[in-house]
């Protein structure tokens, strides 16, 4: 990999006009880890300190590290160099690198609560990277906007430079930059978005998450490397990690610690206070039933969701402890799992669409060494 002077990155970063970058390592913005079924590890190298992150089963698992912005709404400039040690990926095989959470989910929708993902994906026998970006046109009526772009394997390591305006319009823009050379126009560019009504991006992660289960079939444990981190962020949220919250996410609903169980509910007359995505911060105001679930050392857990309505109810996992900005998991929709390591836990169950209604949970996993 090609390697720019340490002059013509300050010259780079001065010419657009962005804070100095720092160090993931060394002033740590990266100050939290999330590690759901997988492991994180900063490493010395030549280059500074570097990350490594594997996972032990296939999506929702996750092994990312991640903070909170203290302003949202600043443009935010991430750059990182990627080895997936791989020489192989096919269609269905995908991983996403990177995530921007957003400060607030649209009351009026669209409902897309990730401001900006960066992944890797298969497809034509190369790998690609893409973008993924919350917006507000109608030709995404969902929310997301896509942008890919085909890469080779010899091209990792292969620096990641992403970086992400919010406004109306089209001021709103997310950028992609693959290479060493970030001079000149954007690999990928998603333009127009329209993303003002987001507020900004909360938190950022780093690492490796949404592991697709054909990927996970081939890789395993085997760890994706990140080095040369760099944010344009010189400043952490001030009152450090989560603490603007007051106490806990109180459960209103039952244990659903024994196993195996099948429990049934609602959303109806539930709660309004909670997180509502994974790796990130952000809340919807809506009704959700929380349950608590202890898994024992030696154990695995897994919480299924199955709702006969039309609309999709969500499933979410936080660590106990968490409050309405917790570090949470998500599942798929309904019907969607959440796989578990030995901890505690607040299980959400909620809508993404402003209803309520009955829901079911089913509950299963490995018993093992109880402590």
């Amino acid at each position: 990999m090609n390697s720019m002077t340490s002059t013509a990155v300050l010259l780079l970063f001065a010419a657009l006009s962005f804070p100095m970058p720092s160090k993931a390592c060394t002033t740590a913005p990266f100050v939290e880890t999330w590690a759901n079924s997988g492991t994180v590890d900063w490493f010395d190298d030549a280059g500074g300190c570097s990350l490594n992150a594997s996972v032990n089963t296939s999506r929702p698992s996750a092994a990312t590290v991640h903070f909170r912005r203290k302003s949202p709404q600043q443009p935010l400039r991430l750059s990182f160099v990627v080895n997936p040690h791989l020489n192989s990926l096919t269609g269905f095989q995908s991983a996403t690198l990177a995530t921007g959470v957003a400060s607030k989910v649209p009351v009026a929708g669209p409902y897309k609560a990730a401001l900006f993902q960066v992944l890797l994906l298969g497809g034509g026998g190369v790998p690609r990277i893409g973008i993924s970006a919350a917006c507000h046109v109608a030709a995404a009526p969902n929310g997301e906007c896509t942008s890919v772009a085909p890469v080779a394997f010899a091209d990792f390591p292969l620096r990641i430079t992403a970086e992400v305006h919010m406004g109306a319009g089209s001021a709103g823009q997310v950028q992609i930059w693959l290479g060493d050379d970030v001079s000149g126009s954007p690999t990928l560019s998603l333009d127009d978005l329209d993303n003002e009504r987001w507020m900004g991006i909360d938190r950022v992660s780093l690492g490796l998450s949404d592991v697709s289960e054909t990927l996970f079939e081939m890789i395993g444990s085997q760890p994706f490397t990140f080095s040369d981190i760099s944010i344009s962020d010189t400043q952490l949220f001030s009152n450090g990690f989560e603490n603007d919250v007051v106490g806990s996410i109180t459960a209103n609903a039952g244990d659903i610690s024994s196993i195996p169980l099948i429990v049934s509910g609602t959303t109806c007359g539930g709660s309004g206070e909670l997180p509502v995505i994974a790796f990130g911060s952000t809340r919807l105001g809506i009704q959700a039933a929380i349950h608590t679930l202890t898994v024992p050392i030696g154990n695995q857990r897994w919480v299924q969701l199955s709702s006969q309505l039309e609309y999709s109810l969500g499933l979410f996992a936080c660590p106990q402890g968490s409050g309405p900005s917790g570090p949470c998991i998500q599942a798929l929709p309904s019907p969607g799992t959440v796989v578990l390591s030995p901890g505690s836990y607040q299980i959400v169950v909620s809508s993404m669409q402003q209803q309520c209604g009955p829901y079911q949970l089913q509950v299963g996993g490995t018993l093992g060494r109880a402590q």
